[in-house]
């Protein structure tokens, strides 16, 4: 059964779906650490992973602290051992791990989740919506999330015994054009550049977007909430 929430925000369906007080939980593909702050505000420890060399060593710099233990490794490769965390989440990371290891970071999300009050937490974005359609000229990603999407229903799902699946849109507005590039092309782990998006194709979708208070552009999304780690055979 898919639920439905309409607008809503990703943490707020994040509040609505799992409570993190207390728990020791692994954020894969961290990125520059907003989620594993967030997490951390709401009273879980966090083990934090990043494969990309340059954000790594500002998450060294500037994440790490006595509630988030930060690693430079792959979702491939948690460092954690057996059955040690109490939730593991991919937020709108899934879709980044290469397609040939997507099995390897389920399987090790599944590993590393202790049996009783477990849970995986994927969060991707869904192909389609007017957000999907501004990024496409420079970060066109629908071969990588089909590949997620797979893997979830191949490798995941079979691996609990209970599933949810939430949908939502949420809104990206951005203030203006200069702060939609400063945005999108300052990001360490993205492979593209500032003169990879700043394109007139990118330029004539985004003025599309004008509204009375900056642009605005709605993005579908789609959560998958795996509890109840089955043993293996």
């Amino acid at each position: 059964m898919i639920e439905h929430i309409g607008l809503s925000d990703d943490i707020e369906v994040m509040d609505r779906l799992v409570d993190v007080a207390g728990c020791r939980v692994v954020d894969a593909g961290c990125g520059c650490g907003a989620l594993a702050r967030l997490l951390v505000e709401r009273g879980a420890r966090v083990v934090a992973v990043e494969p990309e060399p340059g954000q790594a060593a500002a998450n060294r710099r500037e994440l790490a602290s006595d509630a988030i233990e930060f690693h430079e490794t792959g979702a491939e490769a948690l460092p954690c051992a057996d059955g040690s965390v109490d939730g593991v989440f991919f937020s709108k990371s899934l879709h980044h791990v290469p397609p040939g290891l997507m099995e390897h970071a389920l399987r090790e999300a599944t590993r590393v989740l202790r049996p009783g009050r477990d849970f995986l937490y994927i969060l991707e974005p869904e192909a389609g919506g007017a957000h999907t359609e501004l990024m496409a000229p420079f970060h066109d990603e629908n071969a990588e999330r089909e590949a997620a999407r797979k893997a979830i229903a191949d490798i995941a799902a079979p691996a609990f015994a209970r599933a949810r699946e939430v949908r939502f849109h949420n809104r990206r507005r951005y203030a203006d054009y200069a702060a939609f590039l400063d945005q999108v092309s300052g990001l360490a782990y993205n492979g593209y550049t500032r003169a990879d998006v700043d394109v007139p194709t990118v330029r004539e979708r985004f003025e599309a977007g004008r509204a009375d208070d900056g642009y605005l552009f709605d993005q579908p999304m789609r959560v998958h909430l795996f509890r109840g780690k089955r043993r293996a055979s």
